[in-house]
């Protein structure tokens, strides 16, 4: 089928790609994650000290297999991984985190409009790699190291490993020891930083502030490492980047696809998709409201 934006805002195509991922207009949610006290105050600790949060596999497997797949089969039609976001399954994993966004966020929290996902193989030909150490956002996401704006959320479909560029930190704890504000990547020690594998249906987050990035993979990487990411905000706040969403109600699938094409041209100093794409994005995509 030729691509085109007639295309990719035709829900059957994705649908045809994906029979096993659902396209509603009105999605039935799975239960929010149960998170005893004792974790919340352990994430909440590790949060204060050093600006993350790292969690082993939450998640039911089946819902990380099924996404892994829905993935997979974009990639092998030359699709971007990020269009996976017009399946529902992917909103509800993260709808899943409700209670505990909730806890840091305040009841009232919102879903940026920034989102991607990755897939990088051990062969970079034609694949993409990890992005270069960055900040989300670079103005002010917590008051007092405990009072946050906002927060970005990434979950591993794959095992993230060294060998398949898992991600990496620099903590808080460590970025506060530094003489001067880190304006430039090469102002990070490399001693500093922490490298975080995780298992598939990890739960790994950071204020919006902290220098993150992973790395290429090896040609010792088992497996590709395929992975989602969101973003979130306290609505106590001016939005960081309008507009903001329900997470409960997320954008219709028409709405989602255009949101999806949007990304390209916001993210395109990280990842550059094809220039037919990235032709379609400019023409149909929703950058902000």
């Amino acid at each position: 089928m030729t691509l085109n934006a007639n295309t990719l805002l035709d829900l059957s195509y994705w649908s045809g790609l994906n029979p096993h991922l659902n396209i509603s207009e009105k999605l039935v949610f799975s239960k929010p994650l149960p998170m005893t006290q004792d974790c919340l105050e352990e994430i909440s600790d590790t949060l204060h000290h050093d600006g993350y949060l790292h969690q082993p596999p939450l998640f039911i497997p089946q819902d990380i297999q099924a996404l892994r797949r829905g993935i997979e089969t974009l990639v092998a039609h030359d699709l971007p991984a990020a269009f996976i976001y017009v399946y529902d399954e992917t909103w509800d994993l993260f709808q899943q985190l409700d209670g505990f966004l909730s806890h840091f966020l305040g009841n009232n929290f919102g879903l940026l409009p920034h989102f991607w996902a990755w897939h990088i193989n051990k062969d970079q030909r034609g694949t993409t790699s990890g992005w270069p150490p960055h900040v989300d956002y670079p103005g002010e996401c917590a008051f007092f190291d405990d009072y946050l704006v906002s927060l970005s959320l990434w979950i591993p479909l794959s095992d993230a490993t060294a060998e398949n560029g898992c991600m990496n930190i620099l903590p808080l704890s460590r970025q506060k020891e530094y003489d001067q504000p880190i304006k430039e990547p090469t102002d990070i020690l490399l001693q500093d930083v922490r490298c975080l594998p995780a298992q598939a249906g990890s739960l790994l987050g950071w204020r919006q502030d902290l220098w993150h990035w992973s790395g290429r993979s090896s040609k010792y990487a088992k497996e590709p490492r395929i992975s989602l990411s969101l973003e979130f905000q306290n609505r106590a706040f001016e939005p960081l980047c309008p507009p903001l969403f329900d997470l409960t109600n997320p954008p219709a699938p028409q709405e989602r696809l255009r949101l999806i094409c949007g990304q390209f041209a916001k993210y395109d100093h990280m990842e550059r998709v094809s220039p037919e794409l990235e032709a379609i994005g400019k023409e149909i995509g929703i950058t902000k409201a």
